[in-house]
């Protein structure tokens, strides 16, 4: 009789199926390993974009506030403007500031005036080419955040005491009202900034006006000449002109976060 050849068994359908599902298993692990990867890298893109987008907005504010000239301006209207004034109208501060770097030597100025607006929770800065605007001119607008909840500005004027509206009514403090133009070109000791973000909370920066500072003491020195002392003046007298403007310098920029009004 021939000899039967010897039969091969296969994979069952049984085993097909538990290795198919093992496969399955594995590949499903995996991509979910890969997709976390991924969407940790992508969240931490997100806030490390965000954060960057907060760190250049906070450096213009900076930049803007603590270059405040006492320089007002004619709008597009004729109109004269303070050089530093709460948005009445479309813009929620604006200011003319000094600080504008001309490395291409234009024939400009190196003032600049510049305003800021929240529309939308879009934080925008507007700057123009010319300090005195023609009807023609038009600002130039960028974005500097997003998602913005709230963004206001106070101002401290010579009594101490935090104010919404600048230049206010009535600066004399003695009474009297101030000419027009001198009302306009008067700045306040310092200017508070709160700027309200759902991912970082409340954000406030206080900076001090240096011009302010500065017209103060030449207002209180009386005349003093340029090594300054008056004619006959003592080495007590210099030496407490010397400690008022070490006070007056006392005046430091702060930054809060999540803190109180």
């Amino acid at each position: 009789m021939p000899k039967r050849l010897d039969r091969y068994h296969g994979f069952t359908l049984l085993e097909v199926l538990i290795a198919i599902a093992i496969t399955a298993l594995i590949g499903l692990g995996s991509w979910q390993l890969l997709n976390s990867a991924i969407r940790t890298y992508e969240l931490g893109q997100e806030s490390l974009q965000a954060l960057s987008a907060l760190q250049r907005a906070q450096l213009s504010i900076e930049r803007d506030f603590s270059q405040v000239l006492p320089r007002a301006i004619r709008d597009e209207f004729g109109d004269y403007q303070a050089a530093i004034k709460d948005g009445e109208d479309f813009y929620t501060v604006e200011l003319t500031r000094a600080g504008w770097r001309n490395p291409l030597q234009q024939k400009r100025s190196e003032l600049q005036r510049v305003a800021y607006e929240l529309t939308d929770g879009e934080l925008l800065r507007h700057h123009w080419k010319v300090l005195d605007r023609a009807q023609d001119s038009e600002p130039t607008t960028r974005r500097l955040l997003e998602g913005v909840e709230r963004f206001e500005i106070a101002y401290l004027n010579d009594s101490d005491a935090w104010i919404d509206e600048w230049p206010p009514l009535d600066n004399a403090s003695d009474g009297e009202s101030r000419d027009r133009m001198t009302r306009y070109a008067l700045l306040p000791k310092a200017v508070r900034v709160e700027l309200e973000h759902p991912r970082y909370g409340l954000i406030t920066r206080y900076f001090e006006q240096a011009s302010y500072l500065e017209n103060t003491l030449i207002q209180a020195s009386g005349g003093q000449d340029s090594s300054g002392q008056e004619n006959g003046e003592t080495d007590e007298q210099a030496t407490q002109g010397g400690d008022s403007s070490s006070s007056a310098n006392q005046f430091q920029n702060i930054t809060e976060t999540g803190g109180e009004r």
